[in-house]
């Protein structure tokens, strides 16, 4: 009997095409063709300082302070500047001749520091010991210091300032409260972008007058540090010593409340780093976000690679046969250039490379390695620059992400990179080199890395694909919980988790998984069941379309019977 097919059945077809349709407009509109709206302004460019800085809000400074802080290696000589009693200041430095190799220690008085720079150069160790508050100091003899001491930490040296003066080391800070409300003036910035507040009572609330100046600096970082104890600065770590805490604080925008974080002394008995370190670069960044418009967008651009391929790998070793792709894909020996960039925290990297010899070994000819913790560099220095603006293939090596965020993001050299894609050619990278490939960057704390949403470095990928969050490691370290969490908060996001020895190659919205393990899409505009993945698992061979959210069938092999 013939029957009518129902109106259901009729339509189908029908909404798929124009689902269809809809998808491809769509992505025409949103993938911008490797679009470079990411500003060198919105990064640190100072990511570290080059030697150890201690503020403490006491004058006299405790013996633990100066042993803990300013290890033998680093300390054999200090100058102390004072305008105490310098045998009373010479008797606080006692301990530190206990040491077997005690340091040569000597007390000048402010007066006497006026005395030609290069007298200072000989001393490891710069302290000045102060009575007075910053603006009881003459502003001259201020300037002269911040010159000396400024000058100190660039060549690597440490830095001691002990008394109520001490808050003067940062961008800004609290010179009084008229009628509860804090007058600000400008410090130092030797620990840069911070509001440092020092002799507070404890609290882990977030000292009040603290936030109140960052409600008009808000791109700065208020450090509320407590009685009895001193903040240290090494590099970009910093650490408590002594019986109190510090609080770290960012301030509220419209997104976000205001962030809070306390750390104590290591000696407390504190197991995890982070309830002793803080990384102020991370807060820095934060600070910093809070002042842009929200990331990541509500609508973010479709994951489409217009031009060039994606090879995006999850540790561990490579699938077979896929560097081979990547020097196909690049060229070839006789027509490619090829660039490595490591993912390093150290300033300098051997040029010796394995990857580099094996291009060579391929009979590649043009292979480079670039590398620089210098943003200014990464930005303007056209020898740093040349080998990308010619590069048909990048690959970029595991670590940390964060370091390829910190130096690179809104550079130059990120524009070349996009644009090596723009040209039709390849970028590639396992780990944080897969991570770093999307415009979200996952997993990128700079201590430790078991938070896979970093404040601060959630805007830090290169965005070579945008709307996706890239994790690395998947099974083998167990972070499907983590995705769920990303994605449950960032449900425009798709997350991708991806085994180590197993890749997608990415070319338009199609990626293709390769290698022995399996690829992880997280669609949260698809329900979810609590009897079932809330992913869908790809191995070897199949595809998704990243754009339109779904696997790609593909046709299976017949049977002979068939």
């Amino acid at each position: 009997m013939f029957a009518f097919p129902s109106t259901s059945d009729a339509v189908r077809p029908t909404i798929r095409l124009l689902k269809t349709l809809v998808i491809v407009i769509f992505a025409g509109m949103n993938a911008q063709s490797q679009t470079f709206d990411e500003r060198f302004e919105d990064w640190p460019v100072d990511l570290k300082i080059k030697g150890v800085i201690v503020a403490i809000h006491s004058e006299t400074i405790p013996d633990h302070v100066l042993e803990s802080s300013l290890p033998d290696s680093i300390s054999k000589s200090i100058l102390v500047l004072t305008n105490r009693d310098q045998d009373e200041v010479s008797s606080e430095f006692q301990n530190t001749q206990s040491r077997p190799t005690a340091p040569k220690v000597e007390s000048i008085s402010l007066i006497e520091s006026q005395q030609e720079s290069t007298y200072f150069q000989k001393w490891d160790t710069l302290v000045w010991s102060e009575s007075r508050t910053p603006d009881e100091i003459p502003p001259p003899l201020m300037k002269r210091f911040e010159q000396l001491a400024r000058a100190h930490i660039d060549r690597g040296k440490n830095l001691v300032i002990a008394g109520p003066h001490a808050k003067a080391l940062s961008k800004f800070y609290i010179r009084s409260l008229e009628e509860g409300h804090p007058r600000i003036a400008a410090g130092m910035n030797l620990f840069p972008d911070v509001v440092l507040e020092t002799n507070c009572p404890k609290s882990r609330e977030g000292n009040p007058h603290v936030l109140s100046v960052l409600a008009s600096q808000p791109r700065c970082v208020g450090i509320a540090l407590e009685r009895n104890s001193a903040v240290v600065l090494r590099g970009r770590k910093l650490r408590v010593l002594g019986s109190g805490e510090a609080t770290l604080m960012v301030q509220a925008n419209r997104f976000h409340p205001i962030r809070l974080h306390t750390i104590t002394s290591e000696s407390s008995g504190a197991n995890s780093p982070n309830r002793y370190l803080a990384d102020l670069t991370e807060w820095r960044r934060d600070a910093m976000d809070r002042t842009l418009p929200l990331f990541p967008p509500t609508s973010p651009g479709l994951p489409v690679v217009e031009k060039g391929t994606l090879l995006i790998v999850g540790g561990g070793g490579l699938p077979t046969g896929l560097m081979d792709q990547f020097c196909e894909l690049a060229g070839g020996p006789e027509n490619a250039n090829l660039v490595y960039i490591p993912c390093e925290e150290r300033e300098d990297v051997a040029e010796e490379q394995s990857i580099i010899e094996n291009w060579k070994k391929r009979g590649f000819k043009n292979a480079t390695l670039i590398h620089t913790k210098d943003r200014n560099k990464a930005n303007e220095d056209e020898a740093f620059l040349a080998p990308l603006k010619k590069a048909t293939g990048i690959w970029f090596g595991g670590g940390r992400q964060w370091n390829l965020a910190d130096s690179y993001y809104g550079t130059t050299a990120q524009r070349l990179m996009k644009e090596v894609l723009h040209r039709g050619g390849v970028i590639g990278g396992s780990s944080a080199g897969a991570s770093i490939q999307a415009r979200y960057l996952a997993r990128a704390t700079p201590i430790e890395n078991f938070n896979i949403m970093a404040p601060g470095y959630e805007r830090g990928g290169l965005g070579f694909l945008d709307g996706v969050a890239i994790d690395q490691h998947f099974t083998q370290r167990s972070r499907q919980r983590d995705m769920t969490h990303l994605v449950n908060r960032y449900p425009q996001l798709l997350g991708i988790g991806i085994d180590e020895t197993t890749a997608i190659t990415v070319t338009g919205s199609k990626a293709t998984v390769s290698g022995k393990g399996k690829v992880y899409f997280y669609d949260r505009r698809q329900p979810v069941y609590p009897d079932r993945p809330d992913y869908i698992a790809l191995a070897s061979g199949e595809s998704y379309d990243l754009a339109a959210r779904k696997t790609i069938n593909s046709e299976m092999p017949k049977t002979k019977n068939e």
